[in-house]
């Protein structure tokens, strides 16, 4: 899957998703920002990539640890549509077998990360081509340093007026 997937951590305390190859995380219990990590080269990096910080290939010992998949506290995991299959003891994909309560439970923190994801969109950084920078590294520091600033200004307005609803 490419572009904009959206993942949570069935849990109190975060949501997981990934959106135009940055991951970023929110607290469910208050309106907060908990992690943003990109980018990722487009078409280069999976999602399932992105979250384990490598591939089966390159093997887990290889894998980076400061990626999400090893930020996960123990016990929890991911619920995902389907784009991060391959990891069940810490991803969970969503299931018509799941009780009424967890898939509408499920529908409202997604629909909160949509509402996240348009805040993001209504900067316009992550759905235009970034023409800033000398080399693909200087533009790929450059666009990580708006997102993130994008994503705090998102946090800022999150706690003087304008927070997620409640799920």
């Amino acid at each position: 899957m490419h572009g904009n997937a959206f993942r949570l951590i069935l849990s109190d305390t975060i949501i997981y998703f990934l959106v135009q190859k940055y991951e970023f995380c929110l607290a469910i219990g208050e309106p907060k920002v908990a992690w943003v990590n990109g980018p990722f080269l487009p078409g280069i990096e999976q999602d399932i990539t992105a979250f384990r910080g490598g591939t089966v290939e390159d093997g887990k010992k290889k894998w980076n640890r400061s990626s999400l998949y090893f930020k996960l506290p123990k016990g929890k995991r991911v619920i995902a549509d389907g784009g991060l299959l391959g990891e069940p003891s810490k991803i969970l994909v969503k299931s018509p077998d799941h009780p009424k309560e967890m898939r509408d439970y499920i529908g409202r923190v997604l629909a909160r990360q949509e509402s996240f994801h348009t805040r993001l969109k209504n900067f316009n950084i992550l759905g235009q081509r970034f023409r800033h920078g000398a080399s693909t590294q200087h533009k790929m520091d450059l666009h990580k340093m708006a997102v993130e600033s994008v994503a705090v200004i998102i946090q800022y307005d999150y706690e003087n007026g304008h927070p997620p609803f409640d799920v």
